[in-house]
């Protein structure tokens, strides 16, 4: 019995670095897959496995890429001179458009300063109430965010002062749960139950940078 058939192309893509402090990362990659022409008749019934295999070659093959996929649900009969060209130096804003509005912060945001994550926090609080779709991939890193930015508005969480959040968003998401456990630098993590607040607050905004990343793939700080 013959295999089955499978096709393959391979494109190698150098990614930028963003600089954050002392430290560089590689910016994350927007990956558009797309199949010209319509399904065989006999294959409209079948599930038809698509299999995506990221490789960070040569020295950088000790870094582990982390790869997201979901389907595109609604079907784009884009012209063809619309597809982008990973070899092309087309701008990252007209790959995808992502609409955050607090993003960037301004030139002026200070991690140290409770009172900015603080103002940080109620805008991504609005835009996860009025504009995120509930569930959606943003939605789940916007709930993150947020519940970063919050805690670096009150560091004491759960104890001590904090602000009520709107209802519509729930104490959930890998940050806030390993949080509340002790398990992401919070208070309860140290034997003494004393962390200082400039430890925190650096602990949370090394956090947000890489986080962020996943899907704003540009300078997180406006030079404006």
């Amino acid at each position: 019995m013959n295999s089955p058939r499978s096709t393959k192309q391979t494109v190698v893509f150098y990614p930028s670095l963003e600089f954050v402090d002392s430290e560089a990362f590689l910016q994350p990659l927007v990956v558009t897959v797309s199949f010209p022409g319509p399904v065989p008749q006999h294959l409209i019934h079948s599930e038809i496995p698509i299999e995506i295999s990221i490789t960070a070659s040569g020295e950088g093959g000790v870094m582990a890429p982390v790869v997201h996929a979901s389907a595109w649900a609604t079907y784009h009969s884009e012209p063809a001179d619309t597809l982008i060209d990973v070899n092309s130096p087309t701008p990252a804003a007209s790959i995808m458009d992502l609409s955050i509005p607090f993003l960037p912060l301004q030139c002026t945001f200070d991690p140290r300063s409770t009172r900015q994550w603080a103002k940080l926090s109620n805008d991504i609080e609005r835009w996860l109430v009025d504009e995120v779709d509930t569930p959606h991939p943003r939605w789940e890193w916007g709930l993150d965010a947020f519940w970063m930015a919050f805690v670096g508005a009150f560091p004491l969480f759960p104890g001590r002062k904090w602000r009520h959040w709107n209802p519509r968003i729930p104490l959930e998401g890998q940050f806030i749960q390993g949080w509340l456990s002790g398990d992401e630098g919070s208070s309860g993590g140290e034997p003494d139950g004393v962390v200082s607040l400039e430890h925190t607050l650096s602990t949370i905004w090394e956090m947000f940078c890489r986080h962020v990343a996943l899907f704003y793939p540009f300078p997180l700080i406006s030079t404006q």
